[in-house]
């Protein structure tokens, strides 16, 4: 049996999504039966429980280890583990410890011009791994790995099944019109990835039945004072399913990207079976297309003539909704476990 000890700074008490995917990415690898896992993080771990984990739909079949000096417990514990696995360039330390003490790294990697002081710790993290886990094509393209072991594995994915419970009843909810058209966004309003304004501007272009939900957003004001929006703070993330497949179209108002920097939403999005109409950079070409969205300019008329369109065109709506639902199957859970196992047993 392999084992694995994955090394992350995050603080897995969180519920970020950073947070779930290390934590269900240590469960799948252990699932397989393949893998002993240890996570090793120092972040607070008081209160990560297994009740906590599993109420999150995490399957516990690992350790996770709190710990201060991350190099030291290395060398402590060199005799417990084969493969050093870790997202987080930042531990450059305690990779090049692992190598020295003649264990195979694995560098997950997520980016790299985006951090435009650190851009060198993830050129160094990369030369100091054995085998790499792109998230994205872009990302292989950029980095260029030659003869190292090497595959494109998606970091985001999602449970089928959460996406065919019933869905939110929005109308009754909220006392929105018998004809509503729901639109909405799953998101932050702030950084410089997305732009909400283009959203809540778009609504002035569009017939009052046309009702825009922004859910999860850090900050809620994000302009555009208007009846047809409703502004949601943070959920609990195993609520978004239902909110999604409230709708009849979900947005993605992206503006700018890196080749990491792939809209996690975007699986989430697919899996609920719902046309979609986003402005994407070209990670996110990686997932997004022609025959599962409508792409378009992010601007608020390119957005107002899309949903109008979807709105006008059922037939079109229909057709979009089921593509997107098929091409979630690509986006699983268990597709990133089966890839993850077996690049992990060549390396």
């Amino acid at each position: 049996m392999i084992r694995l000890l994955y090394a992350t700074r995050a603080n897995l008490c969180l519920r970020r999504a950073h947070a779930h995917n290390i934590l269900k990415t240590a469960a799948l690898l252990a699932t397989d039966g393949a893998c002993e896992v240890t996570i090793v993080s120092s972040g607070a771990q008081s209160c990560m429980s297994e009740e906590m984990m599993t109420r999150h739909g995490i399957d516990v079949r690992f350790v996770i280890q709190r710990v201060h000096l991350l190099a030291w417990h290395i060398i402590k514990n060199t005799s417990t583990f084969d493969i050093y696995y870790t997202r987080d360039p930042r531990l450059l330390v305690s990779m090049a410890i692992a190598r020295l003490l003649g264990k195979k790294v694995i560098f997950e990697i997520h980016g790299n011009h985006e951090w435009p002081f650190l851009h060198w710790l993830w050129r160094l993290a990369f030369y100091i791994a054995h085998a790499h886990i792109f998230i994205t094509r872009a990302l292989r393209d950029e980095y260029q790995p030659y003869g190292k072991p090497h595959a494109i594995i998606p970091c985001a994915s999602v449970d089928l099944v959460a996406f065919d419970a019933p869905q939110k009843p929005l109308w009754q909810e909220y006392r929105l019109p018998p004809d509503a058209f729901i639109l909405l966004y799953v998101g932050g309003s702030q950084g410089i990835y997305y732009d909400v304004k283009i959203l809540t501007d778009m609504m002035t272009r569009l017939p009052r039945n046309h009702i825009l939900f922004l859910v999860g957003l850090k900050d809620i004001e994000t302009g555009g004072d208007h009846d047809q929006v409703f502004r949601i703070g943070r959920v609990n993330p195993t609520e978004i399913p239902a909110y999604l497949r409230a709708a009849d179209v979900l947005l993605n108002p992206k503006v700018k990207g890196y080749a990491g920097s792939i809209s996690s939403k975007l699986y989430e999005y697919l899996a609920a079976g719902k046309p979609i109409v986003a402005s994407v950079v070209p990670a996110d070409r990686e997932v997004l297309n022609e025959q599962n969205a409508m792409i378009v300019e992010p601007a608020a008329d390119a957005f107002a003539s899309a949903v109008t369109e979807l709105y006008e065109n059922t037939e079109k709506r229909e057709r979009l909704g089921r593509q997107a639902r098929e091409d979630a199957k690509k986006y699983t859970w268990q597709e990133r476990q089966k890839k993850l196992s077996a690049f992990i047993k060549r390396v």
